[in-house]
């Protein structure tokens, strides 16, 4: 199927980088994307994430079956505290997929992107924190022949708004974490549209759990192209973070895709260790 692509592709960051979401210390409810690194504070992000799809969901968005498609991703993230309402963002990805097509495979290594960029802190307005962030990404792999996914070289734009508040629920204390954002990716490709939200509660002081949902849209069509062709998908995941010092935590979880449109239905597995200065 000509339109189908994997959330990887179909997400083009980090699942640390936007929504990001982290144990700031035992005595803080949470911290968040929406909330600033201190001046001068670094973290430190190394997710491993192993990626399987086996099916997908068509242009109707009914599964159908696919190519086994197997992703291994290492993504270091840094984030750095420049200001006190501005914070730096870099990572790295280094990705290698398979694709069995009817007992042929087809393998690819490559560093796929390199991010950039910077969230300003707006600040608060009725208990709710506000930041605004601005991205840039290189691609360093090409996603085979769909016109949806980005080529080696190009270069995409994303800009948009975080907004978190803190809760305390049945005594623990815990956030909740939206993004909001817009895609600019070149080469004729439609832009993207994406809303992720996190919900992070503390059942113990140095315990804590994420539930999170990613969803993602195209908007426009393929240039040269007759009709609209929209790749599209929602995402469930679940982790839990445990920390071991003011400075180390270790995250351990899973997202699965529950519905699409011209996208792979992916399960992956993610282990990460966090390292703040």
């Amino acid at each position: 199927m000509r339109f189908l692509r994997s959330g990887g592709a179909l997400r083009a960051a980090l699942a640390a980088s936007v929504g990001l979401v982290a144990a700031a210390g035992a005595n803080n409810s949470a911290w968040a994307g929406a909330w600033p690194m201190a001046e001068g504070d670094l973290l430190v992000i190394m997710p491993l994430s192993a990626t399987r799809a086996n099916d997908a969901y068509g242009a109707t968005g009914k599964v159908v079956p696919h190519s086994d498609y197997r992703k291994v991703e290492l993504a270091p993230y840094l984030e750095y505290g420049l200001t006190s309402n501005i914070t730096l963002l870099s990572s790295l990805a280094l990705t290698r997929d398979t694709t069995d097509y009817f007992g042929y495979e087809f393998t690819q290594q490559s560093i796929s992107r390199l991010e950039l960029g910077a969230r300003v802190d707006l600040g608060e307005w009725r208990e709710t924190r506000f930041a605004l962030q601005g991205l840039a990404v290189r691609h360093g792999a090409t996603s085979g022949d769909d016109p949806f996914s980005s080529r080696r070289g190009d270069i995409d734009g994303e800009i948009g708004l975080f907004m978190g508040r803190n809760f305390t629920l049945l005594g623990m204390k815990g956030f909740t974490d939206t993004y909001g954002g817009y895609r600019y990716r070149p080469g004729g490709r439609p832009g993207e549209a994406k809303l992720n939200v996190t919900v992070g509660t503390r059942p113990l002081v140095s315990t804590m759990l994420l539930m999170k949902a990613e969803s993602s849209t195209s908007i426009g069509k393929v240039q040269a192209e007759d009709t609209v062709q929209r790749v599209a998908a929602s995402k469930l995941g679940l982790s839990i973070m445990q920390q071991f010092t003011d400075s180390i935590s270790l995250e351990l979880g899973g997202m699965r895709t529950i519905a699409g449109q011209n996208s792979l239905r992916q399960t992956t597995l993610t282990l990460g260790l966090w390292y703040r200065l």
